[in-house]
């Protein structure tokens, strides 16, 4: 029986990653290296910055450092997220319509989620349940965060379900033995990006808020809108 609902927060809680990949689109640039947000969202969702540079010096024989590559996003991030991150479009009637526990657990650092749950309203949903990514050994695809997340929420895995946007996150929920639900409803995922979370492991996916609400709601775990 489920009695823990885990969220991860960029993309689910917050439509913040729409906003990143136009930012690493921008950067990345400056590296010489051409591809489309859309591209970026669908490789790299959930995953840290480190893999995701990692990943593209690989495939480009390029040579960026990871710290450096992180400061330039960060700091051109902090001034756009005080004036054009929103939170999910009525994820906060889903969050007060739950019947059981939640907590965030998210590949972002716990500076960064304090002020952007604070920034968008979300933060009391959560009181101290918000878990990091920093916390921890590895970052998702690993399950390191989820189970973090469940030990301290004192949640046995197989009681956990998780609300995930990334394959990275779905694949991270699975080897944690945790069920898991994709969620297309940020601004950079689109209806044909379905096909790529189920193929992950999600046992089912929600296009927006309001499916997700119906989706909880017929689980059992939240009042039925």
């Amino acid at each position: 029986m489920i009695n823990l609902v885990i969220f991860d927060c960029d993309g689910v809680l917050i439509d913040s990653e729409v906003l990143s990949f136009a930012v690493d689109v921008q950067i990345l640039a400056g590296y010489g290296i051409e591809v489309s947000s859309d591209d970026l969202a669908r490789r790299f969702g959930g995953v840290s910055y480190a893999g995701m540079v990692d990943c593209l010096n690989n495939d480009h024989a390029t040579a960026i450092d990871a710290v450096q590559y992180q400061k330039e996003c960060e700091d051109l991030l902090g001034s756009l997220f005080e004036t054009d991150l929103r939170a999910i479009g009525g994820i906060d009637a889903v969050l007060k319509s739950l019947d059981v526990p939640v907590c965030v657990a998210s590949g972002s650092d716990l500076a960064r989620l304090d002020t952007c749950l604070g920034n968008t309203g979300l933060l009391d949903f959560f009181e101290a349940r918000i878990f990091s990514v920093e916390e921890v050994a590895n970052g998702k695809p690993a399950p390191d965060i989820f189970l973090h997340a469940a030990r301290e929420c004192g949640s046995k895995p197989e009681n956990c379900l998780v609300i995930e946007d990334s394959p990275a996150g779905i694949i991270a929920a699975g080897a944690a033995g945790m069920r898991s639900v994709g969620f297309l409803g940020g601004g950079h995922r689109n209806p044909q990006d379905a096909e790529m979370l189920m193929q992950a492991g999600a046992e089912d996916v929600v296009g927006d808020s309001s499916e997700l609400h119906r989706y909880l709601g017929n689980q059992g775990l939240a009042k039925r809108p």
